[in-house]
């Protein structure tokens, strides 16, 4: 493990004293604006934490834990971490929340927050991530549980599900139905090892069914309702040989019914939509969306689990598995048996793919 800043080594870095940076950490407003930046950006390269901080850290005192999610704005990621408080609450543990918002360097910024407060471990999700960040790990050494996923790139407990497997195996029932010209609406994969899975199942398991099933499209888009129902006009415009569109993503697959009834594509009749996520609403779409249901409550308790038995010097399985499992609903049918004539118009309206209560 690499050795831990101190101080002295901050105050080395910028070219300041040992008193110059305890007062830029403590009390910054006193201090110039020159001298502050040059400090921060010292504690920034050397991925510095307060000693009071890293004293808490070595002793195990904070009794709290730090999760870094992508997001709290879907119920996924919201659940998981509800479930992982409750669990971590009844060993007398708090949680301490932040978000990266799918931006490797906010995420790296939020662990260098949380270990500054001290948090006793860390919960994270997926593999991908900065050098910057896993060097920053690496030297705290605090128990780190990696979630959503079914195996740590690093030597870290895994908790979660097979992101690949669960789209393949989701895209081999819609070739069961019949289905043989497919198209891929994805959220950006660049940054998003479970995204990346995704989609590369999907493409797997039309190539494993054979010259038969061809993928007609595959079209990155933001993840967001609006880029979903983008996407579906795009993917129809050019190529309306689609009978089934597969998203990585719940929030795609809704864009895409939306925009699908607003160009008068029947849902299932012609077209079948299938999302990934099982967010609350979509058994409440009309027609109710087929997805594959991520077990998020579940990764919580569970990694609260491995957390904890790390936190007590006990060993944590290397990998916790819980399968993620498909929602069959009216969104997937048998393909339509005739070619899809679409007359587009020039624009859209707001109009909603379902009836939710949620």
């Amino acid at each position: 493990m690499s050795k831990k800043a101190s101080l002295a080594d901050v105050a080395a870095v910028a070219g300041v004293s040992i008193a110059t940076v305890s007062r830029v950490l403590n009390n910054p407003k006193i201090v110039k604006a020159d001298l502050r930046e040059r400090v921060l950006k010292a504690t920034r390269e050397l991925n510095y934490v307060p000693h009071g901080a890293a004293r808490a850290l070595a002793s195990n005192r904070t009794r709290s834990v730090g999760v870094v999610v992508p997001t709290l704005g879907i119920s996924v990621f919201a659940r998981g971490v509800e479930a992982l408080q409750d669990r971590l609450g009844e060993d007398g543990y708090r949680l301490l929340v932040a978000n990266s918002q799918y931006d490797p360097a906010k995420e790296h910024q939020e662990t260098q927050s949380l270990l500054a407060h001290g948090v006793d471990g860390l919960v994270l999700v997926g593999n991908e991530r900065l050098p910057e960040t896993r060097t920053l790990l690496r030297q705290h050494g605090c128990p780190i549980v990696v979630t959503f996923v079914h195996e740590a790139a690093e030597d870290y407990p895994a908790v979660g599900f097979n992101n690949f497997g669960s789209a393949y195996d989701m895209t081999s029932y819609l070739v069961g139905l019949g289905h043989r010209r497919f198209s891929i609406l994805t959220s950006p994969a660049g940054n998003n090892d479970r995204i990346r899975a995704r989609r590369d199942g999907i493409r797997r398991c039309l190539e494993d069914a054979g010259s038969h099933c061809r993928l007609e499209e595959l079209l990155e888009v933001p993840y967001e309702m609006k880029a979903g129902r983008e996407g579906l006009r795009a993917i129809m415009t050019k190529a309306p040989e689609t009978t089934c569109l597969v998203c990585t993503t719940d929030v795609l697959a809704v864009g895409a019914m939306a925009e699908a009834r607003q160009l008068g594509i029947k849902v299932p009749e012609d077209l079948s939509i299938a999302g990934y996520d099982g967010l609350d609403f979509a058994s409440y779409l009309t027609p109710g969306l087929t997805t594959v249901t991520v077990p998020a409550a579940e990764i919580g308790t569970a990694a609260a689990e491995r957390i904890l038995e790390l936190l007590h010097g006990r060993p944590a399985a290397p990998a916790t598995i819980i399968d993620a499992r498909l929602a069959v609903r009216e969104s997937a049918g048998p393909p339509r048996d005739m070619p899809l004539r679409l007359d587009l118009p020039v624009e859209t309206s707001e109009t909603p793919a379902f009836t939710a209560n949620d």
